[in-house]
């Protein structure tokens, strides 16, 4: 009874991108060769610097940056791709990251003894969790942790009392893959700076 991959895409909830939108909060792919790209940033000011180039592109469109969960995210990509796959295009999703954390996972993977082959090809969104994992409590029980940025991954090691835990990086599709494989649901993303900004805005509109 493995965690069904919905459940385990679920668990993206805490973690925002910011995407193109129209006004409407529609995603805007832009058209590059016979793909549709729309990035999506993990952080807010490399998304304000795409809705600046596009805007410079395109004078006359009228967009935003919309903030989306994750999982969100991906399941209004999947109903778009529904729709064009007729016309034979696709929307095609990279996740963007910061390169600070991009540069800690290369390093340490290869510390780790992978190939630089291996990790560009494997390494497109980095996660991080400890040796031995972190875990927190939560209504469902403990879990163990993983983190999207490496400076929530070195803040939570500083907290621990005694031998620090090793850091350690992973792609998100392997994160996911071990939680669809654990035969208990044993494993939660750490909530984004992003996602605790998001929640501190609406709690101010409100």
């Amino acid at each position: 009874m493995a965690i069904p991959e919905e459940a385990a895409i679920k668990k993206l909830a805490v973690v925002p991108v910011f995407l193109l939108t129209s006004e409407q909060g529609i995603p805007l792919p832009i058209p590059r060769g016979d793909n549709l790209i729309l990035p999506m940033f993990l952080q807010k000011d490399r998304a304000n610097q795409e809705l600046t180039t596009f805007e410079k592109a395109n004078p006359n469109a009228k967009a935003k940056i919309s903030a989306l969960p994750m999982n969100v995210a991906n399941a209004k990509v999947n109903e778009m791709n529904i729709k064009l796959k007729e016309s034979g295009k696709q929307i095609v999703t990279p996740v963007v990251g910061s390169k600070a954390d991009m540069d800690q996972a290369v390093a340490i993977l290869q510390k780790q003894g992978v190939s630089k082959e291996d990790i560009q090809k494997g390494l497109s969104i980095p996660v991080f969790f400890h040796k031995p994992f972190l875990t927190i409590k939560t209504p469902e029980g403990s879990r163990g942790v993983f983190f999207m940025t490496y400076q929530d991954a070195t803040t939570a090691a500083s907290k621990v009392q005694g031998t620090k835990p090793e850091i350690m990086a992973v792609d998100l599709t392997n994160a996911l893959a071990q939680i669809v494989d654990d035969k208990e649901d044993r494993f939660v993303f750490y909530p984004t700076k992003a996602f605790f900004a998001l929640m501190k805005d609406q709690k101010a509109s409100n």
